[in-house]
């Protein structure tokens, strides 16, 4: 806290407090926005402004100079001069310049404050005198002076727009950060060389601006080749020496740029290369290969777009709830990839405030778009790009659209990272996000001119798509609207997709003949049950019909199995089961083996049973052969080796995430099984694997295996590692031999009971 900066606040606040208009300072000691706010507010009270208002605007800056600007020997001393004189010393104060005292009196120690902010700023006047330009860069939050992790060559530069054109564009930054400000004073020396009045000049690109700018090339010297270089310098392009020359190495630079930037790389500085380094737009007449649109490709849009040159198109996963229908519409993917178009899908709800944005939305917005993505058929490797539709400002960047990311990033991460994440949003959303290893590429609004997000910032480096403009094309049926985009080549979109009713058709196939000759099989009585119980038998005849299988899931009828392999309409090669939630490989044989234990048995429901072992029991006490081998890599820690090796979709284990979902998936289609007994096993993995049952397949078994209960999770686990129940006991003891467990302490077995049990609740939270 600044005791300084605290008396400063206590005194306007006391002050101002209950004049209109006024804004109450925070009484903390510490400068900030609020208080910079609070004494602009105080001097345009004093200044007889009717409607004070947070900024230093032309109006306040008139009504100063009317008043008379402050400096020594000529500075009112009636009350109200001391006020205005006060407020004054009140910003030296916050801005880190010291002007003797706090008293109302302007002094030479007021005037050497004036003086080292001139020269800090690179002005070229330093006269000690409070212009009314001085008195603005005073109530601003802009440092002066080489700030963290600031850039001298950037200060260099800053310093140097500032001595050139402060008259129009006033006390830039000169912190060595090139922000919006910076941007706005190279445009203002732009528009100054170009001739344009100073009262025309808006440190904005426009028209003019755009029609006056020079092509530069290797031979040409002066001011703009300068400002060029400074350009270039601002886009991460370092020319060397900012001596207003373009000589062969600016070329070279040049040509580096324009081909980041998707520009005919020739070496020259025409508009198109002016435009891509001042502005977020680029040249908002350059025509891109790419767009992005909230109408349906009809295929009359689809021949319009192909026949304006463009290749790529963004269509929207889902639709805004109570919004414009703007989502992918049934046959429009067949249309667009039918004209020879490719497709890039964008996940959007609302997303325009901060508010909306955290790692709980994060994680509902990946799994949102991940099942609306394979509902499409998007295959593995697309990149979806989440959108942040507002100006986030760098605060909010950090405290919500990071952890929003990062909840997108956990859930896609436990999904086998199907699916790319990609970023849409203002130039430092994406530069954010991705610097944080959040998203593998950026779709950029850079239409947004206005964004404090784009003014100031870079492309991303991993840009993938521009959108720099809003257009239409087409006339009658094939009329359109659509933003126009450059694209960079990272992301040429999908150009088909798999449709998701068709993933497991050949597997589904063959349980279904499978199934219907179980049922002839049997002939008559419990048709569906017990043929329910043979299929399953036939499943896991390969690899689970030892002595342990038969004691815990009954033996194998091998003359079905006979009468299915000599049935010729069934293809009997092995036929693996893709999970539509991962696409990975399901363990068929594996979760057949557990649900024949589960349908010869009765499922245990909240207490301990040695049906367990074959599946999710089983594989716990197995795992921890791998947990043996492998605890050293995690300095002795067996809880934490097992959370790596329970569930897992990269290490060789006896406990991977198929094994752990086809537990799982094993012991919720039983309990379907169980109450509906007419019910055939085809059926119930259509509705399950087709459906939206196994989304959530680790709740459900959750709470129909324990009620739901961490505590019994936990408990049950830990019986199964460490308990002595006789038939629990005896299982385990065979469970053991059978796969050659080596032994292990009560302590070591309670970590692996509550590595599981974590384990177990993270996947759910997912869900």
């Amino acid at each position: 806290m600044d005791e300084a900066v605290l008396a400063v606040q206590l005194w306007a606040n006391a002050v101002y407090g209950d004049k209109s208009g006024y804004k109450q300072a925070p009484e903390n000691g510490k400068t900030g926005w609020s208080t910079v706010y609070a004494l602009t507010r105080a001097l345009q009270i004093e200044l007889g402004i009717s409607k004070p208002a947070d900024n230093f605007g032309d109006g306040t800056a008139s009504a100063y100079k009317n008043y008379g600007e402050l400096e020594l020997g000529k500075t009112p001393t009636d009350e109200r001069g001391k006020r205005i004189v006060k407020i004054f010393q009140g910003a030296c104060f916050c801005k880190g310049y010291h002007p003797g005292s706090f008293d109302g009196t302007f002094t030479e120690y007021t005037q050497q404050a004036v003086i080292d902010l001139q020269t800090d700023a690179g002005l070229p006047v330093r006269d000690g005198k409070v212009y009314d330009y001085i008195f603005k860069a005073f109530l601003v939050m802009d440092a002066y002076t080489l700030t963290a992790n600031g850039d001298p060559k950037i200060r260099s530069i800053q310093r140097d727009l500032n001595n050139r054109y402060y008259t129009t564009a006033g006390v830039c930054p000169a912190d060595g950060h090139y922000q919006r400000n910076t941007n706005k004073a190279l445009v203002y020396g732009i528009q100054t060389e170009e001739g344009i009045a100073p009262e025309l000049q808006t440190g904005s690109v426009g028209p003019s601006t755009r029609k006056l700018l020079p092509t530069l090339s290797v031979g040409e010297s002066g001011i703009f080749v300068k400002l060029f270089q400074y350009a270039l310098y601002f886009n991460g392009y370092d020319v060397g020496q900012l001596d207003g020359i373009y000589g062969a190495g600016v070329k070279d630079t040049v040509t580096k740029f324009q081909e980041f930037t998707a520009l005919t790389p020739d070496g020259i500085a025409g508009k198109q290369t002016w435009l891509s380094t001042l502005v977020s737009t680029g040249d908002p007449n350059r025509k891109g290969t790419a767009c992005d649109c909230i109408t349906e490709i009809t295929p009359a849009r689809a021949q319009t777009l192909k026949n304006e040159g463009y290749e790529t198109v963004g269509r929207y996963l889902v639709n805004v709830p109570g919004g414009k229908n703007k989502k992918i519409q049934p046959g429009e993917l067949e249309t667009i990839f039918h004209a020879g178009l490719t497709i890039f899908p964008i996940y959007q709800t609302n997303g325009r405030s901060a508010s909306e944005y955290n790692y709980q939305s994060g994680k509902s917005a990946a799994r949102a778009a991940f099942d609306a993505a394979r509902e499409y058929g998007f295959k593995g490797g697309t990149t979806i790009y989440f959108a942040v539709d507002f100006d986030a400002l760098g605060y909010q960047i950090n405290n919500n659209i990071i952890p929003y990311f990062e909840g997108i990033n956990e859930v896609m991460n436990s999904l086998g990272r199907f699916y790319k994440i990609g970023v849409y949003g203002a130039r430092n959303v994406g530069i954010t996000v991705s610097d944080n290893g959040l998203a593998t590429t950026s779709f950029v609004s850079g239409m947004s001119t206005g964004f404090s997000g784009n003014l100031g910032y870079p492309l991303p480096s991993n840009w993938a798509f521009d959108q720099i403009s809003t257009i239409s094309i087409g006339s009658g049926s094939g009329f359109i609207e659509i933003d126009n985009n450059i694209k960079s080549g990272r992301d040429n979109g999908s150009s088909s997709v798999t449709e998701e009713n068709k993933l497991n058709d050949d597997f589904f196939e063959q349980l279904g003949k499978i199934s219907l000759l179980g049922m002839q099989y049997i002939g008559e009585g419990d048709l569906a049950y017990e043929s329910n119980e043979l299929v399953t038998q036939y499943y896991r005849k390969r690899a689970y019909s030892s002595f342990f299988w038969e004691q815990i899931s009954g033996e194998i009828d091998s003359k079905f199995v006979e009468f299915v392999e000599s049935n010729p309409s069934v293809n009997n090669s092995f036929i693996n089961l893709v999970d539509p939630v991962t696409k990975l490989t399901v363990g068929i044989e594996h979760l057949m083996a557990t649900m024949s234990a589960g349908l010869y048995n009765q499922i245990p429901i909240k207490e301990v049973k040695v049906t367990d072992f074959s599946g999710w029991a089983g594989d716990l006490v197995t795992v921890i052969k791998d947990v043996y081998n492998n605890n050293s890599d995690y300095g002795g820690d067996w809880y934490e080796c097992a959370k790596d090796y329970i569930g897992t979709t990269t290490k060789a284990g006896h406990f991977s995430f198929d094994d752990l979902a086809g537990d799982v998936d094993a012991v919720n289609m039983v309990q379907k099984l169980k109450e509906n007994r007419n019910k055939t096993i085809y059926n119930e993995f259509l509705e399950y694997y087709q459906g939206n049952e196994v989304r959530n397949r680790f709740t459900t078994f959750y709470t129909i295996r324990f009620g739901a209960d961490s505590d019994l999770l936990y408990d049950q686990a830990l019986d199964y590692i460490n308990g002595n129940k006789p038939a629990v006991l005896a299982m385990r003891k065979m469970l053991v031999s059978e796969y050659e467990v080596p032994s292990w302490t009560s302590e070591q077995g309670k970590q692996v009971a509550q590595a599981f049990t974590d384990v177990l609740l993270d996947f759910i939270e997912k869900e």
